[in-house]
């Protein structure tokens, strides 16, 4: 065959088609990935205890500017 229209030799798409080939099948040296499950979300009570303290920490501070 030879060389086609293109002026491409067959020997050229040849590499280029094992290659690509190759790549689709390779598995890679990068092992993929392990994700880890996500936490739970915490619970109401925990966002309502989170909440007093801030408002307590809020309120100090503010009460500390007031009084000066």
């Amino acid at each position: 065959m030879g060389e086609r229209l293109t002026g491409v030799p067959d020997d050229h798409e040849r590499l280029v088609a094992d290659a690509l080939r190759a790549q689709a099948t390779s598995t890679g040296s990068v092992p993929a990935p392990t994700f880890r499950p996500a936490r739970p979300a915490p619970g109401a009570g925990w966002v309502l205890l989170l909440a007093v303290l801030l408002g307590l920490a809020a309120g100090t501070v503010v009460a500390v500017i007031t009084l000066r």
